[in-house]
Protein backbone atom coordinates (compact mmCIF):
# COMPACT_ATOMS: atom_id res chain seq x y z
CA UNK A 1 0.00 0.00 0.00
CA UNK A 2 1.14 3.56 -0.57
CA UNK A 3 -0.11 7.09 -0.23
CA UNK A 4 -1.42 6.87 -3.77
CA UNK A 5 -4.84 5.32 -4.12
CA UNK A 6 -3.81 2.48 -6.38
CA UNK A 7 -6.95 0.53 -7.14
CA UNK A 8 -7.15 -2.81 -8.91
CA UNK A 9 -10.40 -1.73 -10.54
CA UNK A 10 -10.52 0.23 -13.73
CA UNK A 11 -12.01 3.48 -12.48
CA UNK A 12 -13.11 6.37 -14.63
CA UNK A 13 -11.46 9.71 -14.08
CA UNK A 14 -13.52 12.09 -12.02
CA UNK A 15 -15.32 14.69 -14.02
CA UNK A 16 -15.22 17.85 -11.99
CA UNK A 17 -18.81 18.66 -12.79
CA UNK A 18 -21.63 17.76 -15.07
CA UNK A 19 -23.54 15.12 -13.12
CA UNK A 20 -27.19 14.96 -13.99
CA UNK A 21 -29.79 14.48 -11.29
CA UNK A 22 -32.76 13.55 -13.40
CA UNK A 23 -33.20 10.31 -11.49
CA UNK A 24 -32.24 8.66 -8.24
CA UNK A 25 -29.05 7.10 -9.57
CA UNK A 26 -27.54 10.54 -9.91
CA UNK A 27 -28.34 11.72 -6.43
CA UNK A 28 -31.89 12.96 -6.41
CA UNK A 29 -33.26 13.49 -2.97
CA UNK A 30 -36.12 11.15 -2.38
CA UNK A 31 -39.44 11.62 -0.68
CA UNK A 32 -42.01 9.15 0.50
CA UNK A 33 -44.00 10.08 -2.58
CA UNK A 34 -41.22 9.45 -5.04
CA UNK A 35 -38.24 11.44 -6.22
CA UNK A 36 -37.39 14.90 -7.39
CA UNK A 37 -34.71 16.41 -9.53
CA UNK A 38 -33.18 19.83 -9.49
CA UNK A 39 -30.64 21.73 -11.47
CA UNK A 40 -27.98 23.42 -9.43
CA UNK A 41 -26.60 26.71 -10.60
CA UNK A 42 -23.06 26.98 -11.87
CA UNK A 43 -20.34 27.40 -9.29
CA UNK A 44 -16.65 28.04 -9.04
CA UNK A 45 -14.53 26.26 -6.46
CA UNK A 46 -10.88 26.50 -5.52
CA UNK A 47 -10.01 23.65 -7.85
CA UNK A 48 -11.98 24.03 -11.04
CA UNK A 49 -13.54 26.47 -13.39
CA UNK A 50 -17.23 27.12 -13.56
CA UNK A 51 -19.21 24.25 -14.95
CA UNK A 52 -22.83 23.12 -14.74
CA UNK A 53 -23.85 20.57 -12.19
CA UNK A 54 -26.97 19.11 -10.64
CA UNK A 55 -27.82 18.01 -7.15
CA UNK A 56 -30.18 15.19 -6.37
CA UNK A 57 -33.19 16.25 -4.38
CA UNK A 58 -33.44 15.01 -0.79
CA UNK A 59 -35.66 12.18 0.38
CA UNK A 60 -38.43 12.78 2.91
CA UNK A 61 -40.43 10.10 4.62
CA UNK A 62 -12.69 14.37 26.17
CA UNK A 63 -11.02 13.83 27.95
CA UNK A 64 -8.71 16.87 28.01
CA UNK A 65 -5.07 16.84 27.19
CA UNK A 66 -4.82 16.10 23.49
CA UNK A 67 -2.13 17.66 21.38
CA UNK A 68 -1.63 17.55 17.68
CA UNK A 69 1.74 17.51 16.06
CA UNK A 70 2.71 18.04 12.49
CA UNK A 71 5.69 18.04 10.21
CA UNK A 72 8.40 20.60 10.70
CA UNK A 73 7.27 23.97 9.49
CA UNK A 74 3.53 23.36 9.93
CA UNK A 75 1.50 26.51 9.49
CA UNK A 76 -1.76 27.53 11.05
CA UNK A 77 -4.40 29.38 9.04
CA UNK A 78 -7.83 30.68 9.82
CA UNK A 79 -9.27 32.79 12.56
CA UNK A 80 -7.32 33.30 15.74
CA UNK A 81 -8.63 31.01 18.43
CA UNK A 82 -10.36 32.64 21.36
CA UNK A 83 -9.19 30.29 24.06
CA UNK A 84 -8.97 26.65 24.84
CA UNK A 85 -6.17 24.20 24.76
CA UNK A 86 -5.80 21.18 22.65
CA UNK A 87 -4.82 18.49 24.72
CA UNK A 88 -37.94 10.95 6.05
CA UNK A 89 -37.06 12.14 2.71
CA UNK A 90 -35.00 14.94 1.52
CA UNK A 91 -34.72 17.54 -1.16
CA UNK A 92 -31.77 19.74 -1.99
CA UNK A 93 -30.54 22.35 -4.38
CA UNK A 94 -29.12 25.82 -4.57
CA UNK A 95 -26.90 28.30 -6.28
CA UNK A 96 -23.18 28.07 -6.71
CA UNK A 97 -20.74 30.53 -5.26
CA UNK A 98 -17.53 31.95 -6.58
CA UNK A 99 -14.09 31.28 -5.22
CA UNK A 100 -12.96 33.64 -2.51
CA UNK A 101 -9.68 34.75 -1.05
CA UNK A 102 -7.73 33.13 1.73
CA UNK A 103 -7.96 34.69 5.14
CA UNK A 104 -5.37 33.80 7.72
CA UNK A 105 -4.08 34.89 11.07
CA UNK A 106 -2.05 33.45 13.86
CA UNK A 107 -3.66 30.90 16.11
CA UNK A 108 -3.66 31.91 19.74
CA UNK A 109 -5.27 29.07 21.55
CA UNK A 110 -6.21 26.22 19.28
CA UNK A 111 -4.54 22.86 19.00
CA UNK A 112 -0.88 22.86 19.89
CA UNK A 113 1.44 21.86 17.09
CA UNK A 114 4.74 20.16 17.52
CA UNK A 115 7.12 19.63 14.64
CA UNK A 116 8.41 16.16 13.97
CA UNK A 117 10.71 14.87 11.31
CA UNK A 118 8.47 12.13 10.08
CA UNK A 119 5.11 13.83 9.91
CA UNK A 120 2.24 14.70 12.20
CA UNK A 121 0.46 12.63 14.73
CA UNK A 122 -3.26 13.07 14.60
CA UNK A 123 -5.59 13.90 17.43
CA UNK A 124 -5.81 10.72 19.42
CA UNK A 125 -7.21 11.40 22.83
CA UNK A 126 -9.15 14.63 22.78
CA UNK A 127 -8.82 18.07 24.22
CA UNK A 128 -10.72 21.12 25.33
CA UNK A 129 -11.93 24.11 23.39
CA UNK A 130 -13.11 26.94 25.59
CA UNK A 131 -15.51 25.36 28.06
CA UNK A 132 -16.31 22.41 25.83
CA UNK A 133 -14.59 19.04 25.76
CA UNK A 134 -13.60 17.44 22.50
CA UNK A 135 -14.43 13.82 23.18
CA UNK A 136 -13.24 11.29 20.61
CA UNK A 137 -14.50 8.55 22.91
CA UNK A 138 -18.14 9.54 22.54
CA UNK A 139 -18.61 6.46 20.34
CA UNK A 140 -19.96 8.26 17.29
CA UNK A 141 -18.65 9.65 14.03
CA UNK A 142 -22.16 10.63 12.92
CA UNK A 143 -22.67 13.23 15.64
CA UNK A 144 -20.55 16.29 16.42
CA UNK A 145 -18.62 15.37 19.56
CA UNK A 146 -16.80 18.70 19.34
CA UNK A 147 -17.70 22.37 18.96
CA UNK A 148 -18.81 23.03 15.40
CA UNK A 149 -16.30 25.33 13.69
CA UNK A 150 -17.84 28.30 11.94
CA UNK A 151 -16.54 29.60 8.66
CA UNK A 152 -13.59 31.98 8.80
CA UNK A 153 -14.84 35.56 8.56
CA UNK A 154 -18.33 34.72 9.84
CA UNK A 155 -17.78 36.58 13.11
CA UNK A 156 -19.42 33.69 14.98
CA UNK A 157 -18.09 31.71 17.89
CA UNK A 158 -15.55 28.96 17.21
CA UNK A 159 -14.26 30.47 13.98
CA UNK A 160 -12.37 27.81 12.09
CA UNK A 161 -8.61 27.44 12.47
CA UNK A 162 -6.35 24.94 10.74
CA UNK A 163 -2.78 23.66 10.96
CA UNK A 164 -1.20 22.65 7.66
CA UNK A 165 1.36 19.94 8.30
CA UNK A 166 3.19 20.22 4.99
CA UNK A 167 2.84 16.50 4.33
CA UNK A 168 -0.47 16.34 2.50
CA UNK A 169 -2.53 16.64 5.70
CA UNK A 170 -4.23 19.43 7.60
CA UNK A 171 -5.56 19.43 11.19
CA UNK A 172 -8.75 21.19 12.21
CA UNK A 173 -7.74 22.90 15.45
CA UNK A 174 -11.29 22.81 16.82
CA UNK A 175 -12.51 19.31 15.99
CA UNK A 176 -8.95 17.91 16.13
CA UNK A 177 -9.68 15.83 13.04
CA UNK A 178 -6.84 15.32 10.56
CA UNK A 179 -7.80 15.65 6.89
CA UNK A 180 -6.23 14.58 3.64
CA UNK A 181 -5.16 17.72 1.76
CA UNK A 182 -4.79 16.47 -1.78
CA UNK A 183 -6.79 16.23 -4.97
CA UNK A 184 -7.40 12.78 -6.37
CA UNK A 185 -7.88 12.16 -10.06
CA UNK A 186 -9.92 9.03 -9.39
CA UNK A 187 -13.64 8.69 -8.87
CA UNK A 188 -15.10 5.96 -6.72
CA UNK A 189 -18.35 4.22 -6.03
CA UNK A 190 -19.39 4.43 -2.39
CA UNK A 191 -17.96 1.03 -1.47
CA UNK A 192 -14.75 1.75 -3.38
CA UNK A 193 -14.39 5.09 -1.61
CA UNK A 194 -14.71 3.45 1.79
CA UNK A 195 -12.10 0.88 0.81
CA UNK A 196 -9.74 3.47 -0.68
CA UNK A 197 -9.68 5.49 2.55
CA UNK A 198 -9.18 2.36 4.66
CA UNK A 199 -6.19 1.40 2.47
CA UNK A 200 -4.69 4.89 2.38
CA UNK A 201 -1.24 5.37 3.90
CA UNK A 202 -0.43 9.05 4.25
CA UNK A 203 1.90 11.03 6.53
CA UNK A 204 2.84 7.85 8.36
CA UNK A 205 -0.74 6.88 9.21
CA UNK A 206 -2.88 4.01 8.01
CA UNK A 207 -6.06 4.61 10.04
CA UNK A 208 -7.83 6.80 7.51
CA UNK A 209 -11.54 6.52 6.80
CA UNK A 210 -14.26 8.12 4.72
CA UNK A 211 -15.76 11.07 6.66
CA UNK A 212 -19.39 11.24 7.70
CA UNK A 213 -22.03 13.84 6.87
CA UNK A 214 -21.39 15.95 9.97
CA UNK A 215 -17.61 15.73 9.62
CA UNK A 216 -17.71 17.04 6.04
CA UNK A 217 -20.13 19.74 7.16
CA UNK A 218 -17.50 20.96 9.65
CA UNK A 219 -15.10 21.90 6.83
CA UNK A 220 -17.64 23.15 4.29
CA UNK A 221 -17.84 26.81 3.30
CA UNK A 222 -21.28 28.24 2.50
CA UNK A 223 -20.62 31.90 1.71
CA UNK A 224 -21.02 33.99 -1.43
CA UNK A 225 -17.25 34.34 -1.54
CA UNK A 226 -16.60 30.62 -1.51
CA UNK A 227 -18.62 27.43 -1.50
CA UNK A 228 -17.09 24.00 -1.04
CA UNK A 229 -14.13 22.65 0.93
CA UNK A 230 -12.95 25.29 3.42
CA UNK A 231 -10.53 27.45 1.53
CA UNK A 232 -8.30 28.10 4.55
CA UNK A 233 -7.96 24.38 5.24
CA UNK A 234 -7.23 22.83 1.89
CA UNK A 235 -4.81 23.69 -0.87
CA UNK A 236 -7.51 22.71 -3.30
CA UNK A 237 -10.39 20.32 -3.52
CA UNK A 238 -12.35 18.53 -6.18
CA UNK A 239 -15.67 20.10 -7.01
CA UNK A 240 -18.83 18.18 -7.84
CA UNK A 241 -20.21 15.38 -5.70
CA UNK A 242 -18.32 13.81 -2.81
CA UNK A 243 -19.43 10.72 -0.94
CA UNK A 244 -19.73 10.67 2.84
CA UNK A 245 -19.58 7.60 5.06
CA UNK A 246 -23.17 8.21 6.15
CA UNK A 247 -25.54 5.63 4.70
CA UNK A 248 -29.13 6.90 4.57
CA UNK A 249 -31.20 5.32 7.34
CA UNK A 250 -34.02 4.15 5.03
CA UNK A 251 -31.43 2.48 2.83
CA UNK A 252 -29.98 0.79 5.91
CA UNK A 253 -33.41 -0.46 6.96
CA UNK A 254 -34.64 -0.94 3.36
CA UNK A 255 -37.95 0.69 4.25
CA UNK A 256 -40.01 3.51 2.78
CA UNK A 257 -38.25 5.42 0.02
CA UNK A 258 -35.10 3.43 0.79
CA UNK A 259 -36.61 0.07 -0.11
CA UNK A 260 -34.80 -1.35 -3.11
CA UNK A 261 -32.52 1.71 -3.32
CA UNK A 262 -28.87 2.36 -2.49
CA UNK A 263 -28.85 5.97 -1.30
CA UNK A 264 -26.10 7.55 0.81
CA UNK A 265 -25.42 11.09 1.96
CA UNK A 266 -23.29 13.09 -0.47
CA UNK A 267 -22.18 16.70 -0.87
CA UNK A 268 -22.12 18.79 -4.00
CA UNK A 269 -19.03 20.95 -3.54
CA UNK A 270 -20.16 23.15 -6.41
CA UNK A 271 -23.01 24.62 -4.37
CA UNK A 272 -22.52 23.30 -0.82
CA UNK A 273 -25.76 21.34 -0.63
CA UNK A 274 -26.02 17.91 0.99
CA UNK A 275 -28.36 15.22 -0.33
CA UNK A 276 -29.46 12.00 1.33
CA UNK A 277 -30.28 10.32 -1.98
CA UNK A 278 -27.09 9.93 -3.95
CA UNK A 279 -26.74 6.47 -5.44
CA UNK A 280 -23.80 4.47 -4.15
CA UNK A 281 -23.17 3.20 -7.68
CA UNK A 282 -22.25 6.70 -8.88
CA UNK A 283 -18.57 7.53 -9.22
CA UNK A 284 -17.57 10.52 -7.13
CA UNK A 285 -14.59 12.17 -5.47
CA UNK A 286 -13.59 11.46 -1.89
CA UNK A 287 -11.45 13.06 0.80
CA UNK A 288 -10.29 10.97 3.75
CA UNK A 289 -10.11 11.82 7.46
CA UNK A 290 -8.68 10.32 10.62
CA UNK A 291 -9.18 10.82 14.34
CA UNK A 292 -12.33 11.12 16.39
CA UNK A 293 -11.97 7.81 18.19
CA UNK A 294 -14.26 4.89 17.49
CA UNK A 295 -17.61 5.26 15.80
CA UNK A 296 -20.32 3.69 13.72
CA UNK A 297 -19.61 1.71 10.58
CA UNK A 298 -20.92 3.43 7.43
CA UNK A 299 -24.05 1.28 7.29
CA UNK A 300 -24.75 1.39 11.03
CA UNK A 301 -27.46 3.77 12.22
CA UNK A 302 -26.16 6.87 14.00
CA UNK A 303 -25.70 6.31 17.73
CA UNK A 304 -26.23 9.35 19.94
CA UNK A 305 -23.34 9.91 22.37
CA UNK A 306 -24.05 9.47 26.08
CA UNK A 307 -25.58 12.43 27.94
CA UNK A 308 -25.82 14.34 24.70
CA UNK A 309 -28.40 16.88 25.85
CA UNK A 310 -29.40 18.50 29.11
CA UNK A 311 -32.29 20.84 29.81
CA UNK A 312 -31.27 24.34 30.85
CA UNK A 313 -34.91 25.32 31.32
CA UNK A 314 -38.26 24.22 29.95
CA UNK A 315 -37.47 26.24 26.84
CA UNK A 316 -33.71 25.69 26.43
CA UNK A 317 -31.54 22.65 25.83
CA UNK A 318 -27.77 22.36 25.88
CA UNK A 319 -25.79 20.12 23.56
CA UNK A 320 -23.10 18.92 25.93
CA UNK A 321 -20.68 18.17 23.09
CA UNK A 322 -20.96 21.22 20.84
CA UNK A 323 -21.56 23.52 23.79
CA UNK A 324 -24.45 25.22 21.99
CA UNK A 325 -27.64 26.08 23.86
CA UNK A 326 -30.75 25.81 21.69
CA UNK A 327 -34.28 27.07 21.82
CA UNK A 328 -36.40 23.95 22.22
CA UNK A 329 -39.28 25.31 20.21
CA UNK A 330 -39.08 28.07 17.66
CA UNK A 331 -40.92 30.95 16.12
CA UNK A 332 -44.70 30.88 16.37
CA UNK A 333 -45.01 31.90 12.73
CA UNK A 334 -43.16 31.31 9.49
CA UNK A 335 -40.84 34.21 8.77
CA UNK A 336 -38.73 35.70 6.04
CA UNK A 337 -34.99 35.25 6.56
CA UNK A 338 -34.51 38.80 7.84
CA UNK A 339 -37.51 38.40 10.13
CA UNK A 340 -35.90 35.20 11.46
CA UNK A 341 -32.66 37.07 12.15
CA UNK A 342 -34.59 39.79 13.98
CA UNK A 343 -36.69 37.25 15.87
CA UNK A 344 -33.59 35.56 17.31
CA UNK A 345 -31.83 38.85 18.05
CA UNK A 346 -34.90 40.04 19.95
CA UNK A 347 -35.65 36.74 21.70
CA UNK A 348 -36.07 37.29 25.44
CA UNK A 349 -35.37 33.87 26.86
CA UNK A 350 -33.24 33.24 29.91
CA UNK A 351 -32.02 36.83 29.90
CA UNK A 352 -29.27 36.12 27.37
CA UNK A 353 -28.50 37.05 23.77
CA UNK A 354 -29.69 34.74 21.02
CA UNK A 355 -28.99 34.57 17.29
CA UNK A 356 -29.93 32.63 14.18
CA UNK A 357 -27.64 29.58 13.89
CA UNK A 358 -25.19 29.01 11.07
CA UNK A 359 -26.01 26.23 8.64
CA UNK A 360 -23.11 24.23 10.09
CA UNK A 361 -24.49 24.62 13.62
CA UNK A 362 -28.04 23.74 12.60
CA UNK A 363 -26.73 20.55 10.97
CA UNK A 364 -25.47 19.30 14.36
CA UNK A 365 -29.09 18.71 15.42
CA UNK A 366 -29.78 16.21 12.64
CA UNK A 367 -30.27 12.65 13.85
CA UNK A 368 -29.32 10.44 10.92
CA UNK A 369 -31.02 7.48 12.59
CA UNK A 370 -34.44 9.09 12.16
CA UNK A 371 -36.60 10.72 9.51
CA UNK A 372 -39.67 12.94 9.65
CA UNK A 373 -38.38 14.54 11.77
CA UNK A 374 -34.68 13.71 11.89
CA UNK A 375 -34.05 15.17 15.33
CA UNK A 376 -34.26 14.20 19.00
CA UNK A 377 -38.02 14.48 19.48
CA UNK A 378 -37.95 14.60 23.26
CA UNK A 379 -35.52 17.52 23.39
CA UNK A 380 -37.05 19.32 20.39
CA UNK A 381 -40.78 18.57 20.34
CA UNK A 382 -43.02 19.82 17.57
CA UNK A 383 -40.18 20.26 15.09
CA UNK A 384 -41.57 21.08 11.67
CA UNK A 385 -40.50 19.15 8.58
CA UNK A 386 -41.61 18.20 5.09
CA UNK A 387 -40.16 18.05 1.61
CA UNK A 388 -41.62 20.36 -1.03
CA UNK A 389 -42.94 22.62 1.73
CA UNK A 390 -42.07 25.76 3.64
CA UNK A 391 -41.30 23.71 6.75
CA UNK A 392 -37.62 24.60 6.68
CA UNK A 393 -35.51 26.26 9.36
CA UNK A 394 -33.52 29.35 8.48
CA UNK A 395 -29.77 29.61 9.00
CA UNK A 396 -26.89 31.94 8.16
CA UNK A 397 -25.21 33.03 5.99
CA UNK A 398 -27.16 34.78 3.30
CA UNK A 399 -26.55 33.59 -0.23
CA UNK A 400 -26.94 36.54 -2.55
CA UNK A 401 -30.62 37.37 -2.54
CA UNK A 402 -31.36 34.04 -0.82
CA UNK A 403 -30.24 32.32 2.37
CA UNK A 404 -29.50 28.86 3.72
CA UNK A 405 -32.02 26.56 5.33
CA UNK A 406 -32.29 23.00 6.62
CA UNK A 407 -35.25 20.64 6.45
CA UNK A 408 -35.60 18.14 9.31
CA UNK A 409 -37.52 15.78 7.06
CA UNK A 410 -34.10 14.14 6.77
CA UNK A 411 -31.61 16.94 7.33
CA UNK A 412 -30.98 18.07 3.77
CA UNK A 413 -29.93 21.65 3.16
CA UNK A 414 -30.65 24.22 0.51
CA UNK A 415 -30.93 27.86 -0.38
CA UNK A 416 -34.36 29.18 -1.20
CA UNK A 417 -33.63 29.63 -4.88
CA UNK A 418 -34.22 27.69 -8.05
CA UNK A 419 -37.18 26.34 -9.88
CA UNK A 420 -37.59 22.93 -8.26
CA UNK A 421 -40.38 22.71 -5.68
CA UNK A 422 -38.10 21.13 -3.11
CA UNK A 423 -35.79 24.15 -3.18
CA UNK A 424 -38.11 27.13 -3.40
CA UNK A 425 -39.23 27.36 0.20
CA UNK A 426 -40.65 30.69 1.23
CA UNK A 427 -41.32 31.99 4.74
CA UNK A 428 -39.96 29.38 7.11
CA UNK A 429 -39.26 28.74 10.80
CA UNK A 430 -36.61 30.03 13.19
CA UNK A 431 -34.95 28.06 16.00
CA UNK A 432 -32.43 30.21 17.85
CA UNK A 433 -29.09 29.38 19.44
CA UNK A 434 -26.65 30.90 21.89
Amino acid sequence: MSSARAFSLSLPLLLALGCSSSNASTGENQTSAGSNSADNANATTTSSTTSPNSLPPPVTTGPAGATTSGSTGATTTGAGSSGGTSGSTTDAGGNGGGAGGVSSSSDSGGAATTGTASGGTGPASGGTWGDTVVDPNCGSHKWACWPMPNQVGSGLSNEASYTKNGDGTVVDNITLLMWEDRITAQAFTWEEGIQACEELELAGFDDWRLPTRIEITSVLDHSDDHTGWAIEAFEAGNSGFHFSASDWILTITQTGAGAGNDYAWAFNMSDGIVSNAYSKSNHSAIKCVRGGGSGEAPSDPAVAPPDQYSLVSDDEVRDNYTGLIWQRGGSDDQLSWQEAVDYCNDLNLGGTAWRLPSIRELATLVDEAQVAPAINREMFPDTKYGARSNDWYWATPERGSAAWGLNFDDGFTGTNTGSAAWNTFGPSWARCVR
